[in-house]
């Protein structure tokens, strides 16, 4: 537009001009007027050029800002963990619950046992005679049925405690149901919640008693209302901490190899005794129980898991027919002594000191790592650290702790 009106302007002033130096008067008027229109369109052109710098400039601004004022926030959804073994859950509402913790037993005739392989942990101790029995704590996950469930320990008192779980079992002895009262735990004991447990037709008695995880919250929800949140009682690895582990372990098995290789072709064996692992592999952990309950833990690369064995067989679940696994294992070494109680059968029940520290090994992701155990209080959770003096990290997943008397030490391979 403004090429075609200076054209224009070109040609009225080349006419006018003519008109100019002709001398006469109606010249003369048209050159002042052309003089006049060219100082007004000059005007006017500049005024719309300003106009459209700032439209334009207004239209920039607008344009840069407008993307960052009308990009969508993305919400990221909020992982939810369980705080006893660190598995994510789906459901937050599994967790604003109380934990369940069961005394199931292990006695050979109560085998396979039914749900320990939905339980966030699981506690292994000695009893009378040398046979073993678990206690085992659910939150996330329902378990349905459990058992066989069996009598109450002294040291499930200092075990179940910092849990705030309901407690459930067939009875105890009379010392033992005193210490639980005293103690203040949430009992849900057979004898006295008898609908919150069943008996089976296909298994003799004792070893015939079940309940779920379900049951025993309708029970002692009314008794125990919930008020309050669940502790962890470990520190969990994250999803990278569990990779670098398990590339340690790789890394060092073939740094081993090869130095097996180098002093097999040596003529000294400088080269195996120069190789220093930086990470303890272990592929085999026996736990040294009487013969009817020692325990293997067999580690698998596959599921980077630990397989359980007792007295030399697969441990299966009687319902899925699996063999039970843990991502985490603890061998928890605790003084055992004479208690001074006694069972139904009269055989006295040893005192397993869960209170105080003591010597430690977690196996993790292949690895075992030395440390300690510390419980200074009944309502602490116990926590382990390695020589260091740092907590452990845990693989999330479901955790095995062994309670290993003093006097004894689990094999490791």
């Amino acid at each position: 537009m403004v090429l075609e009106v200076k054209k224009h302007m070109q040609e009225r002033r080349r006419d006018l001009t003519i008109d100019h130096t002709s001398g006469t008067d109606e010249g003369r008027s048209r050159w002042a007027r052309l003089r006049k229109g060219r100082l007004l369109l000059v005007m006017v052109l500049l005024a719309g050029m300003l106009a459209l710098s700032w439209v334009a400039g207004c239209s920039c601004q607008k344009d840069e800002q407008t993307p960052a004022a009308a990009r969508p926030v993305k919400k990221v959804a909020k992982v939810v963990t369980c705080p006893l073994c660190g598995r994510v859950v789906l459901d937050p509402a599994a967790l604003d619950r109380r934990p369940v913790a069961i005394k199931v037993e292990n006695d050979p005739a109560a085998r396979p046992q039914s749900g320990l392989d939905r339980a966030c942990l699981v506690y292994e101790e000695i009893t009378e005679g040398g046979i073993t029995r678990f206690m085992a704590i659910y939150l996330d996950r329902e378990a349905d049925p459990v058992g066989p469930v069996r009598s109450a320990r002294p040291v499930d008192i200092d075990l179940v405690f910092p849990y705030g779980a309901l407690f459930a079992h067939c009875g105890a002895g009379d010392p033992v149901l005193v210490m639980i009262k005293q103690a203040g735990l949430l009992d849900i004991d057979e004898f006295g919640w008898a609908g919150a447990f069943w008996r089976t037709s296909d298994r003799r008695a004792p070893h015939n008693l079940y309940t779920s995880a379900a049951r025993i919250r309708q029970a002692g929800d009314i008794s125990y209302p919930f008020q309050q949140v669940v502790s962890s009682p470990f520190k969990f690895l994250t999803d990278v901490g569990v990779a670098k582990m398990v590339k340690a372990r790789a890394a060092e098995q073939r740094r081993a190899a090869s130095a097996a290789q180098n002093a097999t072709k040596s003529a000294t064996q400088s080269a195996a005794t120069e190789y220093q692992p930086t990470v303890a592999v272990v592929n085999n952990v026996v736990i040294p129980y009487e013969s009817a309950c020692t325990v293997t833990w067999s580690y698998d690369p596959a599921t980077n898991t630990f397989a359980r064995f007792v007295a030399g067989v697969p441990h299966t679940d009687r319902i899925s027919g699996r063999q039970l696994r843990a991502d985490t294992v603890i061998v928890q070494y605790v003084v055992e002594a004479p208690s001074g109680l006694y069972d139904v059968n009269g055989a006295m029940s040893p005192e397993l000191g869960a209170l105080g520290s003591g010597r430690a090994q977690v196996f993790v992701a292949g690895q075992v790592i030395d440390g300690n155990w510390q419980k200074s209080a009944r309502e602490q959770h116990t926590r382990f650290y390695d020589n260091a003096g740092r907590e452990v990290p845990i693989k999330p997943g479901s955790t095995w702790i062994e309670l290993v008397p003093t006097t004894r030490q689990a094999a490791v391979s």
